[in-house]
């Protein structure tokens, strides 16, 4: 194993401890790489909110005054309440997977069609490369940002003919040993028996990727065993980052895309976990008790002083009535506060007339309402780190849309960042290793023309982030704000794309329509006024009252019609409109024309 220097088997060697061992994943952060520790930490961070995984740290902080029993219902109680909040920014952000804002385009020879089959239409488990990163890879790169891809045979070939069919893995944090600019050493599984302990390793450089097997005995050390490899013998390394923001606190690290609804979401969970309490608190309030001294007598003659029984002979020992407690109560399950009887009387001995044997605390309910404001407030100001309020929320007034748009602006640029690494960087280099390893063989390992098997990739340039119901929701909102028509063009056209995006047939007629109204969505007020002030023509006025006639009509006496300029659309539409001006005229001057007197009724006298 000419890959594996002495450094390398060391480090191999002192990191293969049994990870059922207490102090195992110690002694991996103090081990691997130098940036591991901090990578896991940032994983485990974002884990919390995309997985749901228990956030430990946030819930074990004791809070004032807490009592042991609120605590442990706390973490008892804990939901992954963040998680679908996460979930729904995922999948507006997955719309940049939208084919019909993107697309991957093949040369039309033997290679590049057979490497487009492969990568889109039969690739294991995910069918295409574009579902793994959409499906799997996207979720995991805002969970795990320094996370790596690594290309490499789907399973190793029988012989040296046989065409290698590439796979993608994703390697977490945890599972990456040892990283740099020449190597990896990735962790695949620990397996543990009577006989042995084993672990197996991928090793991946810029020469092959090798399938490694440490195995230790009882009675022997460790012993390092190749037990596969592939030589890509390309001269660089088929791994990279998944990739995200480069991190201001962990340097030289990538930090999630994601991460600034972070902080915000952990207060989430910690508001919530303190509702969870404030609530069961308000279920069993603190109870006090007005409590005796404890008055029993063991053997008729051993009386409980302070909780302990003093016999004449043996130990002394604690009452069995009181338990240890001097007093004597009605028992209860939940924690009681003992109130001492003397403590109701005036400093003169007499009593103050009170004489309730117990009662409750009750705490206040502003407190609790005030934490459902706070946690409902966190998950809001998440989706607002990473532009996405604007999804909830739309302004009722001019002002109000025109933040709506800058926000959706924002979240635009955001989204695009985030196309830009899987559309620039992700799919290129899936296709660049995937035509090397299909082809590189035949090509005589030659750049130049595995290049040119690769597709063309178009990376999106927009993004369709709104649902159906949002955008009609947005439409009606603008419409009662009264905002200026092509806006209200512009939302109309967005609803109808929406809504009949899969019936083409459907959305053509519409489309049309909205396009070659002169006059669209203003209202008839506004279009009587503007003929009385002769800044339209009737035919413009006719074509908007008759639009959707004047276009089914114009689409069936002429199948090209969708498909001529716009100024041949509104000449036949103007030519309609003609008709029935004219249609009118004849009917205004036959009534001209009519005697309005009928000749056998006599002409009144003057």
């Amino acid at each position: 194993m000419e890959y594996l220097n002495d450094d390398i088997e060391k480090f191999l060697k002192k990191v293969c401890v049994p990870h059922d061992e207490k102090d195992a994943h110690k002694t991996l952060q103090e081990n691997c790489h130098q940036a591991y520790k901090d990578a896991c930490d940032h994983y485990e961070e974002m884990a919390v909110h995309v997985y749901g995984t228990q956030p430990r740290s946030l819930l074990e902080k004791i809070r004032p005054r807490e009592d042991p029993e609120i605590r442990e219902y706390r973490l008892a109680s804990y939901r992954p309440i963040t998680k679908s909040t996460c979930k729904k920014a995922i999948n507006v952000i997955n719309k940049i997977f939208n084919p019909k804002f993107s697309s991957i385009r093949f040369e039309d020879n033997a290679k590049a069609q057979l490497l487009k089959r492969y990568s889109l239409e039969d690739y294991p488990r995910f069918n295409s490369v574009v579902n793994y990163l959409s499906d799997y890879a996207l979720k995991k790169g805002f969970a795990d940002p320094n996370a790596i891809f690594l290309v490499q045979p789907y399973k190793l070939p029988y012989s040296t003919t046989e065409r290698i069919m590439p796979y993608v893995s994703c390697y977490l944090s945890k599972n990456i040993h040892y990283i740099d600019e020449n190597y990896a050493l990735l962790f695949e599984k620990y397996e543990r028996d009577e006989k042995a302990q084993r672990w197996y390793y991928t090793f991946a450089d810029k020469v092959g990727v090798y399938n490694l097997l440490i195995e230790k005995t009882t009675s022997q050390d460790a012993v390092i065993t190749e037990i596969g490899r592939y030589m890509h013998n390309r001269g660089k390394l088929p791994f990279w980052f998944l990739g995200g923001e480069y991190s201001e606190k962990y340097e030289g690290l990538f930090e999630s895309f994601i991460y600034p609804a972070v902080p915000f979401w952990d207060e989430v969970i910690m508001d919530h976990s303190d509702l969870r309490g404030s609530i069961r608190m308000h279920m069993f309030p603190q109870k006090w008790e007005v409590a005796d001294e404890c008055d029993y007598i063991e053997d008729g003659k051993y009386g409980c002083e302070g909780g302990i029984i003093s016999p004449d002979k043996g130990k002394p020992h604690t009452c069995p009535s009181c338990n240890g407690a001097g007093r004597k109560s009605v028992k209860s399950p939940y924690q009681t506060y003992w109130v001492p009887k003397d403590r109701f009387n005036n400093p003169d001995g007499s009593s103050t007339g009170f004489s309730a044997p117990f009662g409750y605390v009750e705490p206040g309910t502003e407190t609790t309402k005030l934490l459902k404001e706070e946690r409902d407030l966190g998950l809001r100001n998440g989706l607002s780190a990473l532009n996405m309020d604007v999804l909830n929320n739309m302004g009722t007034n001019q002002s109000g849309i025109s933040k709506d748009i800058d926000r959706r602006t924002e979240l635009q640029e955001f989204l695009q960042k985030i196309a830009d690494q899987y559309f620039c960087v992700h799919l290129p280099n899936i296709f660049d290793w995937f035509a090397w390893y299909m082809f590189g063989v035949e090509e005589s390992n030659n750049e130049e023309s595995v290049r040119k098997i690769q597709p063309e990739i178009s990376k999106p340039a927009e993004f369709d982030v709104y649902t159906t119901g949002e955008l009609t929701a947005q439409l009606q909102q603008a419409k009662t704000a009264k905002v200026n028509p092509s806006y209200l063009a512009v939302k109309q056209a967005e609803v109808q794309n929406k809504e009949f995006q899969t019936h083409p047939e459907l959305l053509l007629p519409l489309n049309l329509e909205l396009k070659l109204d002169p006059l669209a969505e203003q209202t008839r007020e506004d279009v009587t006024m503007m003929l009385m002030n002769q800044t339209v023509t009737k035919h413009s006025a006719i074509i908007h009252d008759n639009i959707r006639a004047f276009v089914k009509r114009a689409l069936e006496e002429d199948e090209s019609f969708a498909d001529k300029e716009y100024s041949e659309q509104m000449e036949i539409l103007k030519g309609f409109a003609e008709e029935i001006i004219e249609e009118n005229q004849v009917q205004l001057d036959m009534t001209l024309l009519e005697d309005p007197i009928e000749k056998d009724e006599p002409i009144p006298a003057e």
